[in-house]
């Protein structure tokens, strides 16, 4: 039997997000978890659970964090993110084609309870492919 490995998304979100941004016009930077130190505009992009769909496809929930300054600059930048994750599907990041977007629920407003900064945050999957060992 074929042992299929599925890529890491959370550092592929990364690198996407990170190539995008500054397209866009942004300065914030990708992570998959809160940097230290602390920036004051940067997204986080943890894979927060999901299935596999079958023997080829995996389907990672992500959990979508914007933060910035003030909370109409931190939905500035999960309406940004929302728009580029959506337009992924069809593309391919490092070599791994992306084949969906579905959301669970959209930007909401959540700041920081420990540090007041202004963070939006959503929930959305994407489908990837595996690749043979």
């Amino acid at each position: 039997m074929e042992v299929i490995a599925f890529p890491d998304t959370e550092d592929l979100l990364v690198d996407y997000l990170t190539e995008q941004l500054p397209r866009y016009g942004d300065t914030a930077t990708a992570h998959v978890q809160i940097p230290n130190p602390r920036r004051d505009r940067f997204v986080v992009v943890p894979r927060v659970g999901g299935p596999v769909r079958n023997l080829v496809v995996d389907e990672p929930t992500i959990g979508v964090e914007c933060w910035a300054a003030t909370p109409v600059q931190a939905f500035g930048l999960a309406r940004l993110v929302r728009g580029l994750l959506h337009a992924l599907p069809g593309h391919t990041v490092a070599g791994v084609p992306f084949y969906s977007y579905s959301e669970f629920t959209g930007p909401t407003n959540l700041p920081d309870p420990e540090s007041g900064q202004a963070r939006y945050i959503l929930t959305a999957a994407l489908t990837v492919r595996g690749a043979a060992l």
